[in-house]
């Protein structure tokens, strides 16, 4: 029997890496049996996966569609392939109605983070992608929620979804295989030989803490998208301040863990679910990573805005006149003003190297052929 697969995140447990992979390379899984539709992928590797393959718009939300479904299947028979494979996050909200359009066989594959790691992640992406000004908080319910904002809760509601539904931990010491690819791979029965090398890229870098102080603080001035995109991208490239930490404090992880733990262990009795438990064992011995507050020294500033001054020079020059029109904004870091001011100044100082002069021949337009002898 043909297999139909459906991977549906959960949110911040690498789905983009995944797509990026699949997309990138449907031409090798077709010639091993698997027909991934082929979608877009932005510049930072992010995407709506699968999303158009099972659903439709309807207003700003994705809803079931028959009639996507029925395309997507009747390309998945005329492709001779013996596995679909579907990816996006965008499925999850919409699993039970998916699941009642589908074929009784298909199987849903979602993936659980530590709830932790989930919330950082959270906080992180907003100040990234949704410019978010405030320091983190450690609360559970701050930001989306740290199991997939209640949507988990909804799809294993539904008898549909939870029949066929295989929950994974989203834990590299439980991964089968080197990465999530594999792994994922493997939950869904696909034999990986044909496939060669299934190493994933990181796509959508996290920012160093510095970095990522900088992008929160500067979160307050009206940048535009466009702006905002172009300081995302120089700010994942920023080599400077820590890389592994946590914004959680040392009091503060004891009390999450605790409670991050007993919702994993609700989750599995509500439901009947064994597969997390292994997690839950490694994540009450794991220790914490380095606290760091969020904190910067206005030479710590002053080098990260030198860093973009050297990436990106225009977007400094952009920044430092915002910054010029808008005094009234209050920022984390007044020191940003000096900063950037000095940065786009430092830069209009820059000496305009001269053309090259190249010798020209009086007859370069002739061919070589009637150019007069001698």
């Amino acid at each position: 029997m043909k297999s139909i697969i459906v991977h549906a995140g959960l949110p911040k447990t690498g789905t983009s890496a995944v797509q990026a992979f699949l997309s990138a390379n449907t031409e090798r899984l077709a010639r091993a049996g698997i027909f991934y539709p082929q979608h877009s992928v932005d510049k930072n590797g992010i995407s709506a996966g699968n999303a158009g393959s099972l659903m439709e718009r309807a207003g700003h939300l994705f809803v079931a569609s028959p009639r996507e479904i029925a395309a997507t299947l009747g390309a998945f028979e005329e492709s001779g392939c013996h596995t679909l494979l579907l990816s996006s996050e965008a499925f999850l909200p919409e699993l039970p109605g998916i699941a009642k359009l589908l074929p009784e066989h298909a199987r849903f594959v979602l993936y659980v983070r530590d709830p932790l790691a989930f919330l950082e992640s959270d906080y992180n992406q907003r100040v990234k992608r949704l410019a978010h000004p405030d320091p983190f908080e450690a609360s559970p319910d701050a930001y989306g929620g740290w199991l997939g904002h209640e949507h988990l809760y909804h799809a294993l509601d539904s008898a549909d979804v939870r029949s066929r539904l295989v929950l994974r931990p989203y834990l590299p010491e439980l991964f089968v295989g080197d990465n999530l690819l594999t792994d994922l791979l493997d939950t869904a029965g696909i034999d990986t030989a044909e496939l060669g090398d299934l190493s994933l890229k990181q796509v959508n870098l996290s920012y160093s803490l510095h970095a990522l102080e900088i992008k929160r603080a500067l979160n307050v001035l009206p940048l535009g998208p466009k702006l905002q995109e172009r300081l995302d991208v120089h700010l994942q490239s920023c080599p400077l301040g820590p890389t592994s930490y946590t914004l959680i404090p040392p009091d503060d992880h004891a009390r999450l863990r605790k409670l991050a733990d007993d919702e994993l262990h609700a989750l599995a009795l509500r439901y009947d679910i064994e597969s997390l438990e292994p997690m839950r064992a490694l994540l009450r011995e794991k220790p914490q990573k380095p606290f760091h507050p969020q904190q910067l020294t206005d030479d710590e500033v002053d080098a990260v805005v030198r860093h973009i001054a050297t990436v990106g020079k225009r977007l400094t020059r952009r920044i430092a006149q915002t910054l010029l029109e808008h005094p009234e904004v209050e920022l984390a870091y007044p020191s940003l003003r000096d900063s950037f001011a000095a940065s786009a100044a430092a830069l209009d100082e820059e000496p305009v190297a001269s053309p090259t002069r190249r010798w020209s021949s009086p007859f370069r337009w002739l061919s070589r052929r009637s150019r007069p002898a001698g």
